[in-house]
C-alpha cells in the first residue's frame, strides 16, 4: 500500500486557509455576540446556531481538505479521499493509463468508458504508474506527446 498526497495549487491553499480564517473569525465573532448581546429573542438564537454550524462546518471540510487529500494505492483498489469524500476505483477495471505531456495530466481509463484525472505531482507520476501496474499487468500504458485521441 502506498500513499500519494493530492496537488493543490498555492491558490487553491490560500484560498482554502483563508476561508478557515473567515470560518474562526466568524466563531469568535459570534461568540463574542452571544456574550455581549445575549439572546434576545428567537431570530437571534436561530442566527447564532446557523453562524455556529456554518463555522464548524467550514472547519472541519477546508482543514480535512488540506490533511487528508490523497491517493492510496492498494492491491485491488485506488483510494481517493479528498477530505471527507472518500472515492475507491478498482484495479482490475482499468483499462488503460495515458501520460499527456503537452498538459502535463495523468489519466486512467476504465472498462465503463469512464475516465479520472490523477491530480498529483508531476515527479510522482511514474511512481504511481509503476505502482498501479505492479497490481494489474492487464493495464496498457501510453505515453501521448500531443492532447487527441490516438485510438
Amino acid at each position: 500500500m502506498r500513499t500519494f498526497k493530492f496537488r493543490f495549487t498555492k491558490l487553491i491553499i490560500l484560498l482554502q486557509i483563508a476561508a478557515m480564517v473567515l470560518a474562526a473569525g466568524a466563531l469568535a465573532y459570534t461568540a463574542y455576540r452571544m456574550a455581549t448581546v445575549g439572546f434576545g429573542d428567537a431570530s437571534l438564537i436561530i442566527q447564532y446556531i446557523v453562524l455556529v454550524l456554518f463555522g464548524v462546518l467550514a472547519l472541519v471540510i477546508f482543514g480535512a481538505m488540506l490533511i487528508r487529500s490523497a491517493y492510496t494505492v492498494t492491491e485491488k483498489e485506488i483510494v481517493l479521499r479528498f477530505g471527507v469524500i472518500k472515492t475507491v476505483y478498482k484495479i482490475k477495471e482499468i483499462e488503460s493509463i495515458r501520460l499527456f505531456t503537452k498538459t502535463n495530466k495523468l489519466v486512467l481509463y476504465f472498462k465503463n468508458e469512464k475516465y479520472t484525472v490523477v491530480s498529483v505531482k508531476p515527479e510522482w507520476y511514474s511512481d504511481f504508474i509503476r505502482e498501479v501496474l505492479s497490481h494489474n499487468l492487464g493495464i496498457r500504458y501510453d505515453v501521448s506527446i500531443t492532447d487527441k485521441n490516438e485510438d
